[in-house]
């Protein structure tokens, strides 16, 4: 993940991430009075910008909210997307910057059989710090504790103050039984308290947390509550839950090796990917004369004419020659933005909105190890060559597509993405989280599904994956594959 990060370097306008160290500085411009986040990050580019149905902007939760983080009071700001005793999960969604529905816990045993009692609804708050992702390349999570009634207070609309003590060591691994294997991807958590609790916010080390907080019961759930794996009916372990870190060991480990995004990185990343999309969208997608349809003899001379004064001029002619162009050398760039930074206005022009999110999609799921195969006209997981490569570089395979091509991998998509359900995760877009435990919050955004599995009978998770259409019914992708006159006078351009 650091990787896509840093390929955004290639871009001019794109900011250096900070890698070996955080810059936290407390003394950023506009610190809130109030706990509410001002929509900043969408007021830049109404082209790029998620707007409520009075078209104002929305805030993003992520890059709107300062993390405000002392290093000798142990404090930082958190966004808490579940809120402690939920019976249901939430994940904040980086490109809207929205909380969504994510899964909803059932009654069941520890998988790692050290605990004794059952588990069901988490005893704490799952939150992550603004502007900081982790080691894999996600919002650096941090676990809340609060005594206080009603905490986290309005957290649906507001950030929470707390104060870390320490932090753990997270390993996952999301493929069948991995005990004994050496599969286990990490990640550093903080552990933090209410910085409001007059009876924890004066923790600030482990002995005393673990004074005042069971740590076997919380090491369960956190070891369960993401959900597990299996093989048929046999669950297995997907989470290991580390020893405890006391905080200036954790500062240490997470200041070299988190990333920390500044105001001014923020502006030239947001900007460098802004020019690409509208890039994509005006050399690539925009419909150009010679894109036209020729119904008439006269329309197929004015066409003809075109596209040999187009050819004089060296100029890329057709929709699948500007696709493949902008792939081989933008490809690696979009589908890192396309994570981090919105690409439409569905409020302001619906065509390049949806051509941008079928061509993000498609780019994402070549990321991550799928492929369209032009070829044979079928997508495909892209298995390892025995030399630990890709079978399918899109940016050299992609030469094989035309604009037929093109049509039917969008047109198929929608498909593929449900065989996908059964996968560890898969992509829906979500245009509002409407589910029956969701935030009903605005995001028309491709949105990443966990398919969490847990160790309850029945397990309500299975029935609402089954359920889910991963694609929005009323849409369409707009053919660029033109049958003009010309096919049925059999002219070749």
């Amino acid at each position: 993940m650091l990787l896509r990060l840093c390929q955004l370097k290639s871009l001019s306008l794109c900011a250096v991430l900070l890698i070996q160290s955080c810059s936290w500085n407390t003394k950023e411009k506009g610190r809130e009075i109030l706990q509410s986040p001002t929509p900043r990050w969408f007021s830049v580019n109404e082209k790029h910008s998620l707007q409520d149905r009075e078209g104002k902007p929305l805030p993003h939760l992520f890059y709107d909210v300062y993390p405000e983080f002392s290093r000798e009071r142990q404090t930082v700001n958190v966004i808490v997307t579940t809120p402690q005793n939920s019976k249901d999960g939430y994940s904040l969604d980086l490109s809207s910057g929205q909380r969504h529905y994510s899964h909803t816990y059932c009654q069941q045993k520890d998988v790692w059989k050290e605990y004794p009692k059952d588990l069901y609804r988490p005893p704490f708050s799952v939150a992550v710090i603004p502007r900081t992702l982790d080691q894999l390349g996600g919002p650096q999570k941090v676990i809340v504790w609060s005594g206080r009634k009603g905490f986290p207070f309005n957290y649906q609309v507001r950030y929470q103050s707390v104060k870390l003590v320490g932090a753990y060591i997270e390993q996952s691994c999301l493929e069948g039984n991995c005990l004994g294997k050496s599969n286990w991807l990490s990640r550093l958590v903080f552990l933090g308290v209410d910085n409001e609790d007059s009876n924890l916010n004066n923790l600030s080390e482990l002995k005393g947390f673990k004074e005042k907080i069971n740590w076997d019961e919380a090491k369960a759930y956190l070891g369960n509550f993401n959900g597990l794996n299996s093989i048929g009916d046999q669950t297995y372990p997907s989470t290991r839950i580390g020893e405890l870190i006391e905080f200036k060991d954790a500062f240490a480990y997470f200041s070299k090796r988190s990333i920390f995004f500044t105001d001014e990185e923020l502006k030239k990343i947001q900007k460098g990917c802004h020019i690409l999309y509208d890039g994509l969208w005006e050399e690539v997608g925009k419909e150009k004369p010679e894109d036209r349809q020729a119904n008439t003899i006269e329309e197929l001379k004015v066409k003809m004419k075109l596209l040999e004064e187009l050819k004089k001029k060296k100029e890329t002619v057709g929709f699948s020659n500007r696709f493949k162009k902008f792939t081989k050398k933008f490809y690696k760039e979009v589908s890192t933005c396309e994570r981090f930074v919105y690409h439409g206005n569905i409020n302001r022009d619906r065509e390049a909105f949806w051509f941008l999110s079928y061509v993000g999609l498609f780019f994402r799921l070549h990321r991550d190890g799928y492929y369209f195969d032009c070829k044979n006209r079928i997508w495909q997981k892209n298995t390892l060559t025995d030399s630990g490569g890709r079978v399918y570089n899109i940016e050299k395979d992609i030469g094989a597509c035309d604009d037929a091509s093109i049509d039917l991998a969008m047109d198929l998509m929608p498909n593929f993405l449900s065989t996908l359900r059964g996968e560890e995760a898969f992509y829906k877009f979500l245009e509002y989280d409407n589910h029956e435990f969701g935030t009903h919050q605005k995001l028309y955004s491709w949105v990443n599904v966990e398919a969490n599995k847990f160790d309850c009978r029945p397990d309500p998770n299975r029935e609402i994956i089954k359920k889910i259409k991963p694609f929005p019914e009323d849409v369409s992708w707009k053919k660029r594959k033109i049958k003009d006159i010309s096919e049925s006078l059999k002219i070749i351009f």
